[in-house]
């Protein structure tokens, strides 16, 4: 995917969301929003509950479409998941069933980073996390603040060029 050097690193144009509701009415959680943000920028997108920050994520980040609009990122429509965006969900998404450990090494695993360097780099984001006691433990057995630290390490581990967080400090 090339990119457009002198574009934004996220915009969307005039993007709408519609969901339907389990009793099949539409709700629109966005209506014909804006926003760009420059390279090197940080953003902090707050509102109440329900006002539509995590769609937005969504959308940048491709889990999502919009029902009208664009966006884009790096000057590019987004078309599915971008592997230059990490994204720290508003709940931890750390596997139950794997060790701490296990969790973090995943995403390099996944996109064919060598074992061994994977393990290694996946030790260094737990010393950073201050985590490194802890590697061979289960989410369960963490503390609510050591999951958001497995989580940080298990996004940062990609080296993304945009970080994106939901409720990071929830």
């Amino acid at each position: 995917m090339t990119e457009q050097p002198n574009s934004p690193a996220i915009e969307l144009i005039n993007v709408s969301r519609r969901f339907l509701t389990p009793d099949g009415k539409s709700m629109t959680a966005l209506r014909n929003f804006n926003l760009t943000v420059a390279r090197g920028e940080f953003v902090a997108v707050v509102g109440p509950t329900g006002c539509g920050k995590s769609t937005t994520l969504n959308l940048i980040t491709g889990l999502a479409k919009p029902s009208a609009g664009e966006v884009k990122v790096m000057g590019r429509p987004v078309n599915g998941i971008d592997s230059r965006i990490g994204f720290a969900f508003q709940t931890d998404a750390l596997f139950p069933w794997r060790s701490v450990l296990d969790n973090v090494v995943a995403g390099p695993l996944f996109r064919g980073v060598a074992k061994d360097q994977a393990y290694a780099k996946a030790r260094e984001w737990l010393a950073r996390v201050h985590l490194s006691q802890h590697e061979s433990k289960y989410p369960h057995q963490l503390s609510g603040g050591m999951r958001k630290g497995a989580l940080l390490a298990q996004t940062f581990i990609n080296e993304p060029q945009i970080l994106l967080m939901d409720e990071p400090f929830s």
